[in-house]
């Protein structure tokens, strides 16, 4: 019998191959049969303990939405720098936390690797809109989806304390949910402010909360 990759013949199948990991194999019992092409199975991981399938599951589709945010953040921050929009502090707002976004997906994948669950890419969805009618609408839109998002974590919290899982716990109660509900504060802070000073009919009050207050925070950091 005869194994392939691709065009390659590599010669007799070894005993041990039905343990590597994924692997999709072309077999040939001679020159003259059909080839027929074999999905070997992935076996199962040697580190996973304790960990349930739905936590694992959950933990993905919340990786999907931190990366979700971070396109709304990045579509925001570079919608913010156009040369017809000028708000280049409210820019690196928003640019800033589109990074900080993207961590943590990161962060949540590489926990699923380190608790032996498999990581799945979903879909991620694109902002609803990609022209905003002000900074003051940019951060509404923000504190929506980062609310969303504080929900979600909270969700998955209760799933691994239903499930009896203290290390997802413990992972989301230090890098997680202290952080989200600071940001939350923070945007409903800046919502609170731009509304009061009338920001979406005034460009002067606009600026002037660009520059002097998301501005003064650029310059401390």
């Amino acid at each position: 019998m005869l194994l392939a990759f691709g065009r390659s013949t590599l010669g007799t199948l070894p005993g041990h191959l039905g343990r590597r990991r994924g692997f999709t194999v072309t077999l040939a019992f001679s020159p003259g049969t059909p080839a027929v092409r074999v999905r070997l199975p992935a076996p199962p991981s040697q580190v996973r303990q304790d960990y349930h399938p739905e936590c694992e599951a959950a933990l993905n589709s919340h990786a999907a939405l931190e990366l979700h945010a971070s396109f709304q953040c990045l579509a925001v921050a570079f919608y913010l720098d156009r040369d017809d929009v000028g708000l280049k502090h409210f820019s690196r707002f928003f640019l800033l936390h589109s990074h900080e976004h993207s961590k943590r997906a990161e962060s949540l994948m590489s926990l699923q690797n380190r608790r032996g669950g498999r990581i799945s890419f979903h879909n991620i969805r694109k902002p609803e809109t990609q022209e905003w009618e002000s900074g003051l609408k940019a951060m509404q839109d923000a504190l929506n989806v980062e609310e969303h998002i504080n929900q979600s974590l909270l969700d998955l919290h209760q799933l691994a304390t239903e499930k009896h899982d203290p290390h997802l716990c413990h992972f989301l109660e230090t890098g997680y949910l202290d952080q989200q509900v600071e940001f939350i504060k923070e945007l409903a802070g800046h919502v609170s402010i731009l509304r009061k000073t009338g920001s979406a009919e005034d460009g002067l009050a606009e600026y002037l909360f660009d520059k002097l207050t998301l501005g003064d925070g650029d310059k401390k950091d």
